[in-house]
């Protein structure tokens, strides 16, 4: 069950009876290899009792878990963060424990500005994210994970098995979505 509506910062918010979800973008960059800016996450439990989410702490790995889909008006969309089909192993320290009440907030890097092919460390602002345009956001948030046997050879190795191998205590699990739309700074 998914739910939208705007709450009174005027950040997009949805939710089910148990969490709630929203998403900030910053206006900060920060130069690493290349320009990077940030999603701010916001999990708030709604319950009277713990809420355990499911979220890989690298994240660059949590695509198909919680992804934005970013859309200018004109151009390709932009997947945030791009899928990886593997590179990393999930560990209990991925699903997080929220108490009653508790909001906690995670951030997801990216960047509209990417290093072009070729030699060199010349990076190029994509197609319809120029300043001022105004691109819509759906960040999807998702876990139909109840337990997580291990096991499962990938090419990072075997699975672990995670909550000796039972259901995951007070595990969230449905679909959340959150549009809003963003003007780029």
């Amino acid at each position: 069950m998914s739910a939208k509506e705007i709450d009174t910062s005027g950040l997009a918010v949805a939710g089910d009876t148990r969490l709630q979800i929203q998403i900030e973008i910053t206006d900060e960059v920060k130069m690493e290899r290349i320009p990077m800016r940030t999603a701010r996450l916001h999990f708030k439990n709604l319950t009277q009792q713990p809420l355990r989410i499911y979220l890989p702490a690298p994240d660059a790995f949590r695509w198909g878990i919680s992804g934005i889909v970013m859309k200018p008006s004109n151009g390709p969309p932009l997947l945030v963060p791009t899928p990886r089909p593997h590179g990393y192993v999930i560990s209990e320290k991925d699903f997080h424990l929220l108490a009653p009440g508790e909001e906690r907030v995670f951030t997801q890097s990216f960047s509209l500005d990417p290093m072009q092919r070729g030699a060199g460390t010349a990076t190029a602002r994509l197609p319809g994210f120029e300043a001022g345009a105004k691109v819509a956001v759906r960040w999807t948030y998702e876990n139909a994970s109840r337990r997580w046997a291990g096991g499962v050879q990938t090419l990072d190795g075997p699975t672990r098995t995670l909550f000796d191998g039972g259901d995951i205590p007070h595990i969230w699990t449905g679909k959340l979505n959150v549009e809003t739309q963003w003007t780029v700074p």
